[in-house]
């Protein structure tokens, strides 16, 4: 089997392949990566693709790689890696000099053969109805530029289209003080979960807070490793399922905002 460009009638089966492995991806996540960055696949006529691998541009510099997936019947026979080298000298050839990814325990070891380096870690949480806690407010058109520019200062790089783009699907929640957002939260559709974030947050009773408001019903989100607060999560009966590691290749990445609770998602940085 070869990667080939992934056409938009082969979504649905990229969507199934995700769903397969246990993924939250939906099929409008999908559509991201094909609209706005690259994705290759193996297609060997199954109903779930054999293998994906997706692209995506931060700026001119940074750059990621995302739903590096191989269908369980077809692993340990080289797609992933013939996946991650198209993805690594694709994004050269484009001129990124950070090349950045998150991965599961088994990927990590993979990654660091091929020169990627850690940077810091988080873990996916399972999260049940939270007790809901003052402050946070439904996000407004008006929220949006001071939302957008601490995900920029956050995260590193200028993603605001992407940010954006989630918007349209799902409300965000903030909270003032001071005459200022000092903390925000976005929410996504899953195909399993509600999932919180990203989720910006300078004190722990506000990420606690936006956390609440953002799944009222529970669900996941993907938390930074060593928070004051996750030992409240605990007691509330929250428990980490899955870590990851977020790794780099090349220049190193634009140092991470202390603010920085949740991230968006494996799949988006």
């Amino acid at each position: 089997m070869r990667l080939a460009p992934l056409s938009p009638s082969a979504l649905p089966r990229a969507k199934a392949l995700s769903s397969l492995i246990g993924w939250n991806q939906t099929l409008a996540d999908w559509q991201v990566f094909t609209e706005h960055g690259a994705v290759m696949a193996c297609d060997d006529g199954q109903p779930e693709l054999a293998a994906t691998v997706a692209t995506l541009r931060y700026g001119p510099a940074i750059a990621w790689i995302g739903m590096v997936l191989v269908r369980p019947d077809l692993r340990r026979q080289g797609l992933a890696r013939a996946g991650m080298e198209w993805a690594v000298a694709s994004l050269h050839a484009a001129g990124a000099t950070s090349i950045a990814l998150d991965a599961t325990p088994d990927g990590r070891e993979v990654y660091r053969r091929m020169g990627f380096t850690d940077a810091w870690g988080f873990s996916r949480w399972h999260i049940p109805p939270l007790p809901r806690l003052p402050g946070p407010r439904p996000m407004t058109e008006t929220d949006i530029p001071a939302v957008l520019a601490l995900d920029a200062q956050h995260f590193g790089a200028d993603r605001a289209w992407l940010l954006r783009r989630m918007l349209t699907r799902n409300p965000g929640w903030v909270i003032e003080a001071g005459g200022r957002i000092a903390a925000a939260v976005l929410g996504r559709d899953g195909t399993r979960w509600r999932q919180a974030g990203p989720l910006w947050a300078e004190t722990a009773p506000h990420a606690q807070a936006l956390l609440a408001a953002a799944l009222p019903d529970g669900g996941i989100a993907d938390l930074r490793d060593g928070q004051a607060f996750l030992p409240w999560l605990e007691a509330e009966l929250a428990a980490p399922m899955r870590p990851f590691t977020r790794m780099v290749l090349g220049e190193p990445l634009p140092p991470i905002g202390p603010a920085c609770v949740a991230v968006l998602g494996p799949e988006f940085g």
